[in-house]
């Protein structure tokens, strides 16, 4: 009776571990067909033709960011078109912080005129089209500490000068 209870067992065994083993190889044969399809999809950065972002283009880009970390705000003048506009975008949606050239250079002369501001990293992602995509790091001086603000910014040009900004404020470290 031992050696029966123990083969039934042993077959029960070998059906689990055979269970095991399929279930264990079909996942990895969908993990991998999914991987496929994924790379099939997905192109490296390295060579993603969206990095590439034209020379012009940044000159164009790199001139105004200069004048803003120059605190320049009559130096960006020439850089905005005349409708520009500028949105931030957080958890409760977006929101228009400010309309016109003009009022944009107003803005920033008070901006300028503070002593919060400290520094700006720019890191650029990409481009398509007149849109160009990159993640800014600026550093605020609050309570006597440098604090980093980490967004995601979009600008959108126009004959040559920024037309649209939208600037991304993540509302959480990840959504994971």
């Amino acid at each position: 009776m031992s050696t029966r209870l123990n083969t039934r067992s042993t077959a029960g065994t070998r059906r689990t571990v055979a269970g095991f083993v399929s279930g264990a190889l079909a996942t990895a044969v969908v993990g991998t067909a999914l991987q496929s399809f994924a790379s099939q999809h997905t192109k490296p950065t390295d060579t993603n033709p969206y990095r590439e972002i034209p020379a012009d283009v940044i000159e164009l880009v790199e001139a105004a960011e200069v004048a803003f970390m120059e605190r320049d705000a009559d130096g960006i003048r020439k850089h905005l078109d005349a409708d520009f506009a500028w949105y931030q975008v957080n958890e409760e949606g977006a929101k228009e912080a400010v309309k016109g050239r003009e009022e944009t250079v107003q803005l920033l002369s008070t901006f300028f005129g503070s002593d919060a501001w400290t520094e700006s990293e720019v890191h650029r992602l990409g481009m398509l089209g007149n849109i160009l995509v990159q993640v800014e790091v600026d550093t605020f001086v609050r309570d006597g500490e440098p604090v980093e603000l980490e967004t995601l910014s979009v600008y959108e040009f126009r004959d040559g000068r920024r037309w649209r900004e939208w600037k991304f404020y993540p509302a959480a470290e990840s959504p994971f």
